[in-house]
């Protein structure tokens, strides 16, 4: 049986040098009924276009699921292998980035949010509780491994990260790393990458309007 924890620890990433794994901006789509499309189960139904948006990462190996709504993002990670996975938004480096890392093994599943500080980060006081709701699951079949989670747009009473949140048409950077072959966050990453994205602008009210009403 899988026993399911989150709780705040402190670890160490030896020095990072993020290679830009493209030049191109990424997008994270806008649709305001997101929470009607995503079920939070560690389970990515890409055929129903449960994300709106995706994109794989060459470096890293990680494909990430993406869109977000008026209050929140809705982020997937998936990647061949267990190990732990991580993503942070905000920064080009560890440092300053509000980052959430999990892993899976066969006796439980974990999933943390992080603030970068120099060459370690930590869990800020509090900072759990700002997860709305995440899962962690493994196709044995596929050997895939696969990470949900649902944050805040807005988190401004996070100490020590670069940006306060995200907003809508602006740009921000994205770090990825992984390690396919361990759980310990204390251990190096294998692959590491940096990325530039932005919220997709929302669309005019009378749009969203007439979304909703269908």
């Amino acid at each position: 049986m899988t026993i399911k924890t989150a709780f705040t620890v402190l670890v160490f990433f030896l020095p990072l040098s993020y290679v830009q794994a493209g030049k191109d901006t990424l997008v994270i789509p806008y649709d305001s009924l997101m929470d009607d499309r995503v079920s939070v189960d560690g389970y990515i139904d890409w055929e129903d276009e449960e994300y709106l948006g995706s994109f794989r990462d060459p470096a890293t190996g990680i494909t990430v699921y993406w869109g977000y709504d008026d209050n929140f993002i809705y982020i997937a990670l998936e990647a061949k292998g267990k190990g732990w996975q991580a993503i942070g938004f905000g920064s080009p480096t560890m440092n300053g980035s509000n980052m959430f890392i999990g892993y899976y093994s066969d006796d439980s599943v974990m999933l943390v949010n992080h603030v970068g500080t120099g060459r370690t980060h930590a869990g800020a006081k509090g900072n759990d509780s700002l997860l709305e709701d995440w899962d962690i699951d493994y196709d044995e079949e596929t050997n895939t491994m696969a990470i949900e989670f649902v944050y805040p747009l807005n988190w401004a009473g996070l100490k020590g990260s670069t940006v306060s949140g995200l907003v809508p048409g602006e740009t921000y950077d994205l770090i990825l790393a992984r390690n396919p072959k361990s759980i310990s966050f204390t251990v190096k990453h294998s692959q590491k990458s940096q990325r530039i994205f932005r919220l997709a602008p929302k669309p005019a009210l009378e749009e969203t309007k007439s979304k909703q009403e269908k």
